[in-house]
């Protein structure tokens, strides 16, 4: 198929992470047979191929380093719509994204699709539902987010990408297409056979499944082969089509409550967790973050859409409730809970209609999106290759504590200005850097690798929803040992011998 000549500066040589490669030719196949045939190309003509969608990562994933690019997002849209004994299910092409996922649930545009099991579209029609793999980018493609296991605030209820994935389909680098429908490929004897000799060993490393982990392709014993994928960003091969599950749709109700300061905030989830209310998620705003907040809303007080944050809030929660019968019990208890570490109903914002709960996740959203300005506005300004220094480390919710000590003793040592927000109900938060300069940079990477340290010494994980990608490939090695580092790349050797995919993401040969 035509190829084009990809120039200095294309928006495909970057991702969100604000790292800059470099490639040769942009292709952009419409369908599968067409993937195939480019795949097919690369490996007889020794090109690398990167594979390149939406390119909102934040670990250099969608950045080549060299060779050509697949672009997917000609492959768009849903393709149809099912219902198995676990419940409704749509079927997307990979460049899909989960706004646009969110859209035609939400208009019930089923009528167009077609019908993967009797009766489906009717009954979808009839049903209220909605797609819960809730990512901080909402632009980002369905198939990325398979690729890196991508989770977000509701991962605290209902689990990440993986948890949703019923079926996907997978083109190797040597043309052979996997179908894959969750149950039907088990592993054996720390064996996945996948049938005409690809028969990939399961790694040996303990994946910490109690935690949110997105550090390495998946390991267990009894290893599901939808899940050797799922989280692999593209080195074993490329989705061009995917199955994902629906969730039964109920109101909620959104809240964000402020606290004097940060211990207060931790006070208030550690025991709203260990009360009756299940909130839908729990996140959280240091006070760092706040002031970020309060920083944009100077130049732009239409910024966030939302009413001044209380000039007392030194953090604060946020977490929606389902509004039923039950909210007003709820909020009982958790009145009760807030004045005990200095918060207030009275003092807090809720709202349940649809304009106002966006309102509040574009709040939430406007602390990783302040990053990513800042960040562009430095490297413009001086000239320089920076990038986004954010963490995205999870340990287990008894070492939350301790690793929040971590954070701020060694942030703190290296005199680095940063904030702190995210997923506190998973002991996942996100420490973002605010690099200045050149000179932070390197501050900032020995930091991180202390931090890394501390969170697998403590039972956690240095990627827990982003990946690894480019920037975070030494961590495999950290947290798996080499032994750990070998086995991914003998899968990559069995499902890509040409080593052609996503060259330098997760493992280096």
């Amino acid at each position: 198929m035509p190829a084009r000549k990809l120039e200095s500066g294309s928006p495909y040589l970057s991702d969100e992470s604000k790292m800059t490669g470099r490639a040769d030719m942009l292709y952009m196949p419409e369908n599968e047979s067409e993937v195939i045939g480019i795949l097919k190309d690369s490996v007889k003509n020794g090109r690398k191929i990167t594979v390149s969608s939406m390119r909102t990562g934040v670990c250099g994933g969608a950045v080549p380093e060299g060779g050509d690019v697949l672009g997917m997002e000609m492959m768009n849209g849903a393709v149809g719509i099912g219902k198995d004994d676990c419940g409704f299910f749509i079927r997307v092409r990979p460049a899909m994204t989960v706004n646009e996922l969110n859209a035609l649930i939400s208009k019930k545009a089923f009528s167009d699709l077609d019908e993967l099991t009797p009766g489906a579209v009717e009954e979808a029609m009839k049903t209220p539902l909605f797609y819960p793999v809730d990512p901080t980018e909402l632009n980002s493609s369905i198939g990325g987010n398979i690729s890196t296991n991508a989770s977000g605030p509701r991962t605290f209820k209902y689990g990440p990408t993986r948890n949703w994935v019923r079926r996907i389909r997978i083109v190797l680098s040597t043309g052979k297409v996997l179908d894959l429908k969750r149950g039907d490929v088990i592993a054996k004897d720390n064996v996945l056979d996948l049938g005409e000799g690809y028969a990939v060993r399961v790694p040996s490393y303990d994946f910490r499944l109690g935690i949110k982990n997105a550090t390495g392709i998946m390991a267990s014993p009894d290893l599901d082969a939808v899940d050797l994928f799922v989280g692999s960003e593209g080195i074993i091969g490329v989705i061009t089509e995917a199955d994902v599950y629906l969730a039964p749709w109920h109101p909620l109700i959104s809240n964000i409550m402020f606290f004097p300061d940060d211990v207060s905030s931790y006070g208030f989830v550690e025991d709203l967790r260990d009360s009756d209310v299940v909130p839908e998620f729990l996140e959280y705003f240091d006070g760092g973050s706040l002031n970020l907040i309060r920083e944009s809303r100077i130049s732009d007080p239409k910024f966030t859409g939302m009413p001044d944050i209380p000039e007392k809030a030194g953090s604060a929660v946020f977490f929606d409730l389902p509004y039923d019968g039950s909210v007003y019990g709820s909020y009982d208890v958790i009145g009760k809970i807030a004045e005990k570490y200095g918060g207030s109903l009275d003092d807090s914002w809720c709202g349940h209609e649809q304009n106002d709960r966006q309102r509040f996740f574009a709040f939430r959203h406007s602390v990783p999106q302040s990053i990513f300005d800042h960040v562009a506005k430095i490297k413009q300004k001086n000239d320089v290759n920076i990038h986004k220094m954010g963490t995205d480390m999870s340990v287990p919710l008894d070492k939350l504590d301790r690793m929040m000590e971590i954070y701020r003793e060694t942030l703190k040592k290296y005199d680095l200005r940063y904030v702190i927000f995210g997923h506190i109900g998973n002991g996942h938060l996100h420490v973002e850097i605010m690099i200045k300069s050149m000179d932070d940079v390197d501050r900032a990477k020995t930091a991180y690798r202390e931090l890394a340290r501390a969170a697998m010494d403590l039972g956690g994980s240095p990627s827990a929803e982003h990946g690894i990608g480019k920037l975070k490939n030494e961590y495999i090695t950290m947290m798996y040992g080499e032994k750990g580092a070998e086995e991914i790349k003998a899968a990559k050797d069995v499902l890509d011998p040409t080593w052609t995919l996503n060259v330098g993401n997760m493992v280096i040969r």
